[in-house]
């Protein structure tokens, strides 16, 4: 019992890491007006749990966040944004 025990609660460990997979949103920042601003953008999303990189460029008004989407999701992400007073939204994959 031990054994089939071990072996569903190996399994299950197993799908759950396969199932978690690092994910890349690209965000349009609002109210960005100078050149310190990404560096706003860039501590308030790299302070969410989970966000491993955030590269964030004011001529653009872009900010591209990588993260592990079994910690977190891009609408927190965007939350921390918005907290920070820069609004967040997905940038329009057809422009």
């Amino acid at each position: 019992m031990k054994t089939i025990l071990a072996t569903l609660f190996l399994l299950f460990m197993i799908s759950g890491t396969a199932l978690a997979a690092e994910q890349t949103v690209t965000f349009t920042i609002d109210k960005m007006y100078c050149a310190l601003c990404p560096i706003t953008v860039s501590k308030a999303m790299e302070g969410v749990e989970g966000v491993s990189e955030v590269e964030a460029d004011y001529a653009t008004k872009l900010a591209v966040a990588t993260y592990d989407d079994a910690v977190t999701d891009w609408q927190e992400i965007a939350l921390a944004s918005a907290n920070a007073g820069y609004p967040a939204t997905i940038a329009d994959a057809s422009k």
